[in-house]
C-alpha cells in the first residue's frame, strides 16, 4: 500500500513539474563578479516565491548579442524576456515585433520612474501603428554623460566649478585652463579633452541649440540652423578658440581619460563608470559638473543611456515574463542591483537613496540626468550614426565647412532613407 502511495505521489509531482511554465530569459551583458550572481540570485528568489521555472541565458556584449536577437526573433526562437541595450529596442519595434507593455506594467510603478528615462522607452514613430505611444520597454538602469574635471587645475587657474555655466562661460574657461605651465613656450594643460570620433562628444550641442537630427516624420533634418550652430560651437573648439588637446579628431575616448588622470587636459565629458575609475585615482582631486547652457534655449542636454527589458511578442509565456521583470525592477532590487554595478537606478524613489543622492559624484549625474537625451530611435541608426561622423570628420580636418559637411550629410540621410523606404 505504502508503495502505490509513493508511486502516486510521485507521479503527481511529476505532472506538477510538467505543469510548471518556463520561461527563457536573455541578460545582455553582465559580469561574471558584481551584477550576474545578484541577477541569479533574484531569479532563484523568484522561481521559489512563483513556482515559475526560468531559463536565464547570458550573452556578453562580446558575443553581439542584438544580432543574436534578432536572429532569433526572425527564426521564430525568441525567448520570453530579454535585457539589451537601448535604443536597439526601438530597431526591433519598428518590425512590429516587440509586445506593448502598458497593460503589464501598473501605473503606480511607472509613476517611480525618472520621466526622462521612461520616455525614452516610449514609441513615437509612424509604424508599426500598434505601437505609437506605447511602451515598448522598460529601464533597468541608465547613465548620462557629463563634465568630469581636476579641481586642483581650476583652482590653480583660479576657474569656479562647472555647475552653471553658458556656452560663453565654457568658452571663457576653457581657454584660461589652455596653458602653458613651465614657460617653455608650449601648451602643457589643455582647457577642454574631447574626441570628435564620438557622437555623443559633440551632438549634445546641437541638442542644446534645439536641433534635431530626424524629424516627428523621420526624416533628417541636420542642415537646420539649430543643428548647425551646435556643431559648429564644437568646430570653434578645436579651430577658433583653440582649447582642446592635440589628435582630438580621431582618439578613443579611454585615452582623454587618461590625460585627465595625467594633468593634460582640464575637463572633458564622460560616463559615470569612468568617473569610478578617476576617483579611485584621483580622490579629491576629480570633480564633476554639469554641460553649459545654451545661451537662448537655456538646456544643458546630455546624451544618455540605459539598459531596458522588453517583452517579444512571439513569446508564448508574456504574463509569465512580465511577473518577472516587476519582480526585478522593485525598489529594492533596482537598488541593489545599481549599488553593485555602478550604474545609476532608473526609479526615482532608488535614486534618491542615500547612496546616490549623497554622495556628491552621483548626486551631480543624477543632475545631470533632468536633461539628458538618447540617440534617435530607428532602424537605420547606425548608417546615420556614421554619415553624421564622417560630415564632422570632413568639417574638422578642413575638407568642407560646417555647413557644406553637413548639407552633404542632409543630402545621403535622404537618398538613403527614400530608398530604404522609410521616406518618400
Amino acid at each position: 500500500m505504502r508503495r502505490i502511495i509513493l508511486v502516486f505521489v510521485i507521479f503527481l509531482l511529476a505532472i506538477t513539474a510538467l505543469q510548471a511554465k518556463q520561461i527563457t530569459f536573455w541578460f545582455a551583458g553582465g559580469d561574471p563578479k558584481t551584477d550576474l550572481p545578484l541577477v541569479k540570485k533574484y531569479i532563484e528568489e523568484f522561481e521559489k516565491a512563483t513556482g515559475i521555472k526560468v531559463k536565464f541565458v547570458v550573452i556578453p556584449w562580446a558575443e553581439d548579442p542584438h544580432t543574436k536577437i534578432q536572429v532569433a526573433i526572425a527564426s521564430g526562437k525568441a525567448p520570453d524576456l530579454i535585457k539589451l541595450g537601448s535604443p536597439f529596442e526601438h530597431v526591433l519595434a519598428k518590425f512590429g515585433v516587440l509586445e506593448p507593455l502598458d497593460k503589464y506594467i501598473p501605473e503606480d510603478v511607472l509613476k517611480k520612474f525618472i520621466p526622462s528615462v521612461l520616455e525614452e522607452s516610449r514609441y513615437h514613430a509612424n509604424s508599426p501603428r500598434y505601437l505609437k505611444g506605447k511602451l515598448i520597454s522598460i529601464p533597468y538602469f541608465t547613465d548620462v554623460r557629463t563634465i568630469l574635471y581636476r579641481k586642483d587645475i581650476f583652482q590653480e587657474r583660479g576657474v569656479p566649478d562647472p555647475i552653471d555655466w553658458t556656452w560663453d562661460d565654457f568658452v571663457k574657461y576653457a581657454k584660461k585652463l589652455t596653458f602653458d605651465r613651465d614657460g617653455d613656450g608650449k601648451i602643457d594643460v589643455y582647457g577642454f579633452g574631447t574626441s570628435a570620433r564620438y557622437r555623443s562628444q559633440w551632438i549634445v550641442f546641437s541638442w542644446q541649440a534645439g536641433g534635431r537630427i530626424l524629424d516627428e516624420n523621420d526624416r533628417p533634418v541636420v542642415n537646420s540652423k539649430e543643428f548647425l550652430e551646435g556643431a559648429e560651437f564644437f568646430w570653434k573648439l578645436f579651430n577658433e578658440y583653440r582649447v582642446v588637446q592635440p589628435g582630438a579628431i580621431n582618439v578613443h575616448l579611454w585615452d582623454v581619460r587618461k590625460l585627465l588622470a595625467e594633468g593634460k587636459v582640464a575637463m572633458y565629458v564622460d560616463c559615470g563608470d569612468s568617473a569610478k575609475v578617476l576617483k579611485e585615482e584621483l580622490g579629491e582631486k576629480l570633480g564633476v559638473g554639469l554641460l553649459p547652457k545654451h545661451p537662448v534655449t537655456g538646456k544643458r542636454t546630455a546624451f544618455s543611456g540605459a539598459d531596458a527589458f522588453v517583452i517579444p511578442r512571439q513569446s508564448r509565456y508574456k504574463e509569465e515574463a512580465a511577473k518577472l521583470l516587476l519582480w526585478l525592477i522593485e525598489k529594492d532590487r533596482m537598488l541593489e542591483y545599481c549599488k553593485v554595478s555602478g550604474f545609476l537606478p532608473a526609479r526615482v524613489d532608488a535614486a534618491q537613496d542615500p547612496f546616490f543622492k549623497e554622495d556628491p559624484i552621483k548626486a551631480m549625474y543624477l543632475k545631470q540626468l533632468e536633461d539628458s537625451r538618447g540617440w534617435i530611435k530607428h532602424p537605420e541608426a547606425s548608417f546615420i550614426s556614421r554619415t553624421l561622423g564622417v560630415a564632422m570628420q570632413d568639417a574638422l580636418t578642413g575638407k568642407k565647412s560646417i555647413k557644406d559637411a553637413f548639407e552633404q550629410a542632409q543630402k545621403e540621410i535622404e537618398k538613403y532613407l527614400r530608398k530604404k523606404g522609410y521616406i518618400k
